[in-house]
């Protein structure tokens, strides 16, 4: 009887754990704007000094795809949000 008890305490925390390991986490995801209107996705929200960055929720990408104020810019290898920042079509490094 005592071994049903321990087996089904493990059986109980292994299933608890593996709910917790699958469990789905939400991914940080910006769009990010220059107020030159260039606009691009990053993962977190960087500060570059003298650069006026606005971030907002990724979904506003979608609902902002079709104004033409904005230009849009994919992340690409020579592109690293992280290090950097989209200024009048032009890629500025930091």
């Amino acid at each position: 009887m005592r071994t049903a008890i321990s087996l089904l305490g493990i059986s109980s925390a292994l299933a608890l754990g593996g709910a917790i390991l699958i469990s789905p986490v939400p991914a940080s995801a910006y769009t990010a704007c220059h107020t030159s209107g260039d606009c691009w996705h990053t993962d977190s929200k960087v500060h570059f000094k003298g650069a006026r960055i606005s971030y907002h929720e990724d979904n506003w990408w979608d609902a902002h795809k079709s104004n033409t104020h904005y230009h849009w810019h994919e992340a690409d290898s020579d592109h690293d949000a992280n290090h950097g920042y989209w200024k009048s079509g032009e890629w500025h490094h930091e």
